[in-house]
């Protein structure tokens, strides 16, 4: 069996912020033997394991990628479990299971984002969580995040560049933010009629709709995205943000991209002092997150895309609704409505 190790050698000194010379020192050689590792021209000799392993501070199992592993989906699986776990038990029970699980498969990228993503979720469901235990999920979140973009390349690492971009915005830390923004990359020519083509091409139909499928799903909800950002406080009047609402609940039926579009109207009917249009709206969209829905459209995704009957909102996204809707003042008026009122009454009783 050939030991391909050249890649995780290279992602793990790197993490440790390590130049291949440094490395190099640290054991003895030179930085050309440490290059020949990594692309896999050479392998360290069985004595330099042990050292090579403590300067990369890991195991030589980990080192030598014989771990057990865990596929993207079960990593899912894993922290929803967990996610359960901290619901019905406090968010300290669900990090222990994270980090047992982390401790079980340090190589998994998919466990690594996944897990960041349940950090931001404790979070957001208890803000007034201790600040010692708020650092700590913070802290985590970050070292997660930076040991993705550490790679360098891999399935999660634009998002987790993406993600770390934003923890800096939200800190003001501006000039970090945008140095990792501009690592992203900007793909001014778009790859999938090509690609369809080829599939055609090869007469292989099925594969050609299959990628088409895709890049359409990911476009229909960056749309969606950047017309929402368009109704921020202060961007556009009134008529025009209740335009661009309207926009986005034509693209969410057409697509079938989950029906939650009454929040949008929400927000714009309450900035505009609208409070009997806002009740209305906060009517329909209790309504709407307590349902299910089948997303995305089949018609138009399967078999690209894969289709679900769900739940229309999770537990935390309802509970995070009613903590916004209880706390935040520029909704005090729209729950002296009869119909805001028995909105949050409703909402209240789902979580």
């Amino acid at each position: 069996m050939e030991l391909k190790i050249g890649a995780r050698l290279a992602q793990l000194r790197r993490k440790k912020g390590l130049t291949q010379e440094q490395l190099a020192q640290r054991l003895g050689v030179s930085a050309p033997a440490v290059s020949k590792w990594e692309t896999n021209t050479s392998y360290p000799d069985i004595t330099l394991l042990c050292p090579l392993a403590r300067a990369l501070g890991v195991n030589v199992d980990t080192l030598l990628q014989f771990e057990e592993q865990i596929s993207p989906q079960e990593a899912v699986e894993r922290v929803n479990a967990a996610m359960d776990t901290a619901r019905q038990e406090g968010w300290e029970a669900g990090q222990r299971i994270l980090d047992e699980l982390l401790h079980q498969y340090p190589s998994s990228d998919a466990l690594k984002y996944n897990a960041a993503l349940a950090q931001n979720v404790f979070l957001m469901l208890d803000p007034g969580a201790d600040p010692e235990l708020q650092r700590q999920w913070t802290a985590r979140k970050v070292e997660l995040l930076e040991e993705l973009h550490a790679a360098g390349t891999g399935s999660y690492w634009e998002s987790s560049t993406l993600m770390l971009a934003q923890s800096a915005a939200m800190e003001d830390r501006f000039q970090e933010a945008e140095a990792l923004l501009a690592e992203l990359p900007e793909q001014a020519i778009d790859p999938t009629v090509v690609k369809a083509q080829i599939f055609l091409k090869k007469g292989e139909p099925e594969e050609a709709l299959k990628v088409t499928q895709k890049r359409l799903h990911t476009l229909a909800w960056l749309v969606q995205s950047c017309l929402s950002a368009m109704v921020f406080p202060g961007v556009l009047d009134t008529e025009r943000a209740l335009e661009v609402c309207r926009v986005y609940q034509e693209i969410d039926r057409l697509f079938g991209l989950g029906g939650l579009y009454d929040g949008l109207f929400l927000e714009v009917y309450t900035k505009a002092g609208r409070w009997e249009e806002a009740a209305d709206r906060l009517e329909r969209y209790v309504e709407a997150t307590l349902g299910t829905v089948t997303v995305p459209r089949p018609e138009l995704f399967a078999p690209g895309v894969e289709t679900e009957e769900k739940p229309a909102s999770s537990p935390e996204v309802r509970f995070l609704l009613v903590k916004e809707l209880e706390e935040g003042e520029e909704f005090r008026p729209v729950l002296e409505r009869e119909k805001g009122r028995a909105a949050l009454e409703k909402l209240r009783a789902s979580v």
